[in-house]
Protein backbone atom coordinates (compact mmCIF):
# COMPACT_ATOMS: atom_id res chain seq x y z
CA UNK A 1 0.00 0.00 0.00
CA UNK A 2 2.72 2.57 0.77
CA UNK A 3 4.01 2.06 -2.80
CA UNK A 4 0.59 2.99 -4.26
CA UNK A 5 0.40 5.99 -1.99
CA UNK A 6 3.85 7.19 -3.07
CA UNK A 7 2.91 6.82 -6.76
CA UNK A 8 -0.31 8.75 -6.23
CA UNK A 9 1.58 11.48 -4.40
CA UNK A 10 4.21 11.71 -7.19
CA UNK A 11 1.52 11.78 -9.88
CA UNK A 12 -0.39 14.49 -8.00
CA UNK A 13 2.82 16.52 -7.62
CA UNK A 14 3.62 16.17 -11.33
CA UNK A 15 0.12 17.25 -12.36
CA UNK A 16 0.16 20.18 -9.92
CA UNK A 17 3.60 21.28 -11.23
CA UNK A 18 2.37 21.14 -14.82
CA UNK A 19 -0.71 23.21 -13.95
CA UNK A 20 1.41 25.82 -12.13
CA UNK A 21 3.87 26.04 -15.05
CA UNK A 22 0.98 26.44 -17.48
CA UNK A 23 -0.63 29.23 -15.44
CA UNK A 24 2.57 31.19 -14.73
CA UNK A 25 3.48 33.81 -17.34
CA UNK A 26 6.51 32.92 -19.42
CA UNK A 27 9.81 34.68 -19.04
CA UNK A 28 10.12 37.41 -21.65
CA UNK A 29 12.94 37.04 -24.14
CA UNK A 30 15.81 39.48 -23.74
CA UNK A 31 15.66 42.45 -26.10
CA UNK A 32 18.56 44.21 -27.76
CA UNK A 33 19.68 47.37 -25.95
CA UNK A 34 18.50 49.68 -28.72
CA UNK A 35 14.99 48.16 -28.59
CA UNK A 36 14.69 49.27 -24.95
CA UNK A 37 15.11 52.94 -25.79
CA UNK A 38 11.93 54.74 -24.82
CA UNK A 39 12.08 57.49 -27.45
CA UNK A 40 13.93 57.83 -30.74
CA UNK A 41 16.89 60.17 -30.39
CA UNK A 42 16.82 63.55 -32.09
CA UNK A 43 18.84 63.59 -35.33
CA UNK A 44 21.38 66.43 -35.22
CA UNK A 45 23.30 65.90 -38.46
CA UNK A 46 23.40 63.74 -41.56
CA UNK A 47 26.64 62.48 -43.08
CA UNK A 48 27.54 60.66 -46.29
CA UNK A 49 24.68 58.55 -47.66
CA UNK A 50 22.42 57.04 -45.02
CA UNK A 51 24.35 58.22 -41.97
CA UNK A 52 23.05 60.30 -39.06
CA UNK A 53 24.35 61.63 -35.75
CA UNK A 54 21.83 61.52 -32.90
CA UNK A 55 21.69 63.70 -29.79
CA UNK A 56 23.11 60.93 -27.61
CA UNK A 57 26.34 60.99 -29.66
CA UNK A 58 25.69 57.84 -31.68
CA UNK A 59 26.55 57.62 -35.37
CA UNK A 60 23.96 55.48 -37.16
CA UNK A 61 24.20 53.99 -40.63
CA UNK A 62 21.20 52.68 -42.53
CA UNK A 63 21.97 49.48 -44.44
CA UNK A 64 19.34 49.03 -47.19
CA UNK A 65 20.21 45.37 -47.73
CA UNK A 66 19.40 44.66 -44.05
CA UNK A 67 16.55 47.21 -43.97
CA UNK A 68 17.55 48.61 -40.57
CA UNK A 69 19.81 51.02 -38.70
CA UNK A 70 23.15 49.99 -37.21
CA UNK A 71 25.61 51.94 -35.10
CA UNK A 72 28.62 52.82 -37.21
CA UNK A 73 30.73 50.18 -35.42
CA UNK A 74 28.02 47.53 -36.00
CA UNK A 75 27.86 48.49 -39.69
CA UNK A 76 31.61 47.98 -40.06
CA UNK A 77 31.41 44.72 -38.09
CA UNK A 78 28.76 43.49 -40.55
CA UNK A 79 31.42 44.00 -43.25
CA UNK A 80 34.00 42.06 -41.26
CA UNK A 81 35.89 45.14 -39.98
CA UNK A 82 36.42 45.92 -36.32
CA UNK A 83 36.32 49.62 -35.38
CA UNK A 84 36.05 51.72 -32.21
CA UNK A 85 34.54 54.88 -33.67
CA UNK A 86 32.14 55.28 -30.77
CA UNK A 87 32.28 57.10 -28.48
CA UNK A 88 33.08 60.23 -30.43
CA UNK A 89 36.06 62.31 -29.21
CA UNK A 90 33.88 65.36 -28.42
CA UNK A 91 30.35 66.07 -27.20
CA UNK A 92 27.70 66.39 -29.89
CA UNK A 93 27.16 70.06 -28.96
CA UNK A 94 30.76 70.78 -29.97
CA UNK A 95 30.47 69.36 -33.51
CA UNK A 96 30.27 72.07 -36.16
CA UNK A 97 30.72 69.84 -39.23
CA UNK A 98 30.54 66.14 -39.89
CA UNK A 99 30.65 65.25 -43.59
CA UNK A 100 31.69 61.65 -43.15
CA UNK A 101 31.86 59.22 -40.25
CA UNK A 102 35.63 59.55 -39.82
CA UNK A 103 36.22 63.29 -39.84
CA UNK A 104 34.70 66.07 -37.78
CA UNK A 105 35.36 69.71 -37.01
CA UNK A 106 34.39 71.30 -33.71
CA UNK A 107 32.96 74.77 -33.15
CA UNK A 108 36.41 75.68 -31.74
CA UNK A 109 37.94 74.78 -35.16
CA UNK A 110 39.58 71.59 -33.91
CA UNK A 111 39.76 68.79 -36.47
CA UNK A 112 39.48 65.12 -35.53
CA UNK A 113 40.28 62.19 -37.84
CA UNK A 114 39.50 58.55 -37.16
CA UNK A 115 42.64 56.47 -37.78
CA UNK A 116 41.23 53.20 -39.09
CA UNK A 117 44.57 51.37 -38.66
CA UNK A 118 45.05 52.45 -35.03
CA UNK A 119 41.28 52.25 -34.32
CA UNK A 120 41.24 55.60 -32.52
CA UNK A 121 40.43 59.28 -32.99
CA UNK A 122 43.39 61.61 -33.57
CA UNK A 123 43.28 65.37 -33.03
CA UNK A 124 44.88 67.03 -36.04
CA UNK A 125 47.09 70.11 -35.90
CA UNK A 126 45.49 73.19 -37.45
CA UNK A 127 46.16 73.81 -41.13
CA UNK A 128 48.95 76.31 -41.64
CA UNK A 129 50.07 77.70 -44.97
CA UNK A 130 53.76 77.20 -45.75
CA UNK A 131 55.91 80.34 -45.77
Amino acid sequence: MPNHRRRALLLTGAILSAVICFLLPGTPEPRPARAQASQPQEILRAFAVGGVLTADGTLWQYLPEKKRWFTIDEAFRAQGKETRILPLPVRTEEIADLSTWGFLVTSASVCWLYDIEQKRWVELPPPVSPR
